[in-house]
């Protein structure tokens, strides 16, 4: 996982070549997808916002969590952006959690409940799972876990 930073600008962004070039030419751009700018540096995201409001076409600003590979789950498409190489989640409106501990047919029942709440489960390359929910259902996870008797850690997605 990797934190990403998008700029959202207006929609008509792209009919504005130059403004496209300005911040292509003067930023690493991660991505562009939806009309929203990725980088990898805060400092080239503060840059792309400060152009797009001087010229008045800026929306939001966003931290995002970078995943390569994983299953989408029914809400996705809410809480993500797509891009060729992987997925962006929002992070602030998500929480992430692994599961720590518990016996292993308790794990998978436990996993089975959580999916029809999961936005988005990360499988990466020698790493455990990450699964995210909606922010406000971190409750429902714990009573889950606490239900099937298993240990989860959630993950600190400000960092």
């Amino acid at each position: 996982m990797k934190i990403l930073y998008g700029v959202e600008a207006g929609y008509i962004i792209q009919d504005v070549p130059e403004f496209m070039n300005l911040i292509k030419n003067n930023t690493e751009l991660f991505g562009f997808q939806q009309s929203i700018f990725l980088f990898e540096k805060r400092a080239h995201a503060e840059f792309t916002k400060s152009v797009l409001v001087d010229a008045e076409l800026f929306e939001d600003f966003f931290k995002l969590c970078y995943i390569k590979s994983g299953v989408k789950g029914e809400t996705f498409e809410d809480f993500a952006i797509e891009t060729e190489s992987g997925v962006c989640l929002f992070t602030e409106l998500l929480s992430a959690f692994t599961i720590t501990g518990g016996k292993k047919e308790d794990i998978r029942m436990a996993i089975y409940q959580f999916q029809e709440h999961l936005v988005f489960t990360a499988k990466e390359e020698k790493m455990p799972a990450v699964y995210f929910s909606e922010l406000h259902l971190k409750d429902l996870i714990i009573g889950i876990a606490e239900a099937y008797d298993i240990q989860v850690s959630f993950l600190d997605l400000d960092k």
